[in-house]
């Protein structure tokens, strides 16, 4: 029940940051981000990897322990690369001297995808809380706790589609027509 609280508070978070974004996206100093880098589809091959992971150990848990802790940690490890591979893209970023000031766009991608990062940590302390805490002599808890955590990375994958498509997919212009056919007033 914690769980379903806290992702709905989550996803309160990225849908009014989202608005946010949207409504701001009718200014006309905006200015629109570079084509995607490179290491941003990197990421999202790591994350969905990682989201994959999870259920995989939550269903082993019964059966075979062992491996449910070594899928466990697998989904780890792709967690703590997601993360890696996500600081080597604001890397890319800056390199094309796109960084946190140089425009409304930029602000938001940093502001969207540390926010992001962030809850991919908080679950990866969580998720290596779980895994330190095993005990060969209860599985159906230890299947739970990771059951879990499997839950929580499909929604961080979930949230991390709706960012990377509301960053490098929304455009003023398809803004207005949005707003246009739901008849709202656009700027």
């Amino acid at each position: 029940m914690g769980l379903w609280a806290f992702i709905g508070v989550v996803c309160t978070l990225f849908a009014l940051f989202g608005a946010a974004y949207l409504m701001r996206i009718g200014y006309e100093d905006w200015r629109l981000l570079p084509p995607v880098p490179w290491q941003l589809w990197l990421s999202t091959a790591l994350l969905a990897a990682g989201d994959a992971a999870w259920p995989l150990a939550a269903r082993a848990a019964a059966r075979r322990p062992r491996r449910a802790y070594r899928l466990g940690m697998c989904g780890w490890l792709l967690s703590a690369a997601f993360v890696g591979s996500q600081l080597w893209a604001w890397g890319a970023m800056a390199a094309q001297k796109i960084v946190v000031t140089a425009g409304p766009a930029a602000g938001f991608f940093y502001m969207l995808t540390g926010l992001h990062i962030v809850h991919v940590a908080g679950g990866m302390l969580a998720a290596a809380w779980v895994l330190a805490r095993r005990r060969p002599d209860d599985a159906v808890r230890f299947g739970e706790s990771l059951a879990l955590c499997a839950r929580y990375w499909h929604v961080l994958l979930l949230l991390w589609c709706a960012v990377f498509a509301l960053l490098f997919g929304m455009t003023p212009e398809l803004v207005r027509e949005i707003c246009t056919t739901l008849g709202i007033p656009a700027r």
